[in-house]
């Protein structure tokens, strides 16, 4: 079995600096999970006009009003198979401030979209395609194209005005020995909603037949087109 994006990537995922390669090689069939460990070395972004947004996004995990310098990062990466039969790739992203505070995901690989879906927080119900790419120093760029809104069964484009485009740069660095993350979300209309950068590094662990249950969303999606 091959991870989601060697599947995105094909022959490209050749390119990707060994340590990626290895980041983004997880499959539920291998039963390894990892967890990165890091600081952000800055978060920023977000006009105080979106605070009321911003703050209800933390009940779906998918944004945060919290701003600052050096905030202690983690990220845990769980392969598995949902109910449908989908590989997929959890991402919980935790941000240590006062509160702790997430921006979490799910991504599955779409055979008829010949590429990576993204379902966005905890409840499944927004939705992206993500172009995936390999950077000239051996890392992967990650971008997210049209937000979708999906609730019992129908599929409601989110109007441009009202959503972020994200971006996601990671790479490695040999003579540090760790990971760089570059990320920002934008709205064309009103600029970045929020971004994050920093370091950080990895430990691997066994995973059995199941993950944990907060690394699970509190609902499952299934989109014919997938």
């Amino acid at each position: 079995m091959i991870s989601i994006y060697e599947q995105a990537l094909g022959e490209d995922y050749k390119q990707l600096h060994p340590q990626l390669q290895k980041k983004f090689g997880l499959t539920s069939e291998a039963k390894t999970a990892s967890i990165c460990k890091g600081v952000m070395e800055e978060i920023w972004g977000g006009s105080s006009y979106m605070y009321t947004f911003l703050q209800l996004g933390t009940l779906k995990h998918i944004t945060f009003p919290e701003r600052g310098s050096n905030i202690p990062f983690t990220l845990e990466n769980y392969a598995y198979q949902n109910s449908f039969g989908h590989e997929c790739m959890a991402w919980i992203r935790k941000f240590h401030f006062d509160k702790t505070r997430h921006f979490d995901a799910t991504m599955i690989y779409s055979s008829k979209r010949r590429g990576i879906v993204d379902y966005l927080g905890i409840d499944q119900d927004l939705i992206t395609d993500i172009d995936i790419s390999v950077l000239n120093n051996g890392g992967i760029r990650l971008l997210s194209g049209p937000l979708v809104f999906y609730k019992k069964g129908v599929k409601i484009p989110i109007p441009t005005f009202f959503s972020g485009i994200a971006e996601a740069q990671e790479w490695y660095d040999e003579d540090k020995e760790q990971f760089h993350i570059n990320v920002e979300v934008k709205n064309k209309h009103f600029g970045t909603i929020f971004g994050y950068k920093g370091t950080f590094t990895i430990d691997y662990f066994s995973c059995n037949d199941e993950i944990p249950e907060y690394a699970k969303p509190r609902r499952e999606i299934y989109l014919k087109s997938i």
